[in-house]
């Protein structure tokens, strides 16, 4: 009984272990996307500002579109 004890005592101080040092990493995959993300976003910023606007412009001119009369 003492040894089924001990084994399970031995099996819990080696999973709590492992489950700390898989944590442990060099660098966080999650840190990388951000930060691969962020550099994308601010190489295209103004390619984005651009095509923000033409989105606007285009939504405006079919609100004008609609009101002609006999427009499709």
């Amino acid at each position: 009984m003492l040894s089924k004890l001990k084994n399970k005592a031995l099996a819990l101080v080696v999973l709590a272990t492992a489950s700390v040092s898989a944590f442990a990493q060099g660098t966080d995959p999650f840190d990388a996307v951000v930060t691969n993300v962020t550099t994308k976003v601010t190489d295209y910023s103004g390619e984005l500002v651009i095509l923000a606007g033409v989105g606007v412009v285009f939504m405006i001119a079919i609100k004008y579109v609609k009101k002609i009369r006999g427009a499709a």
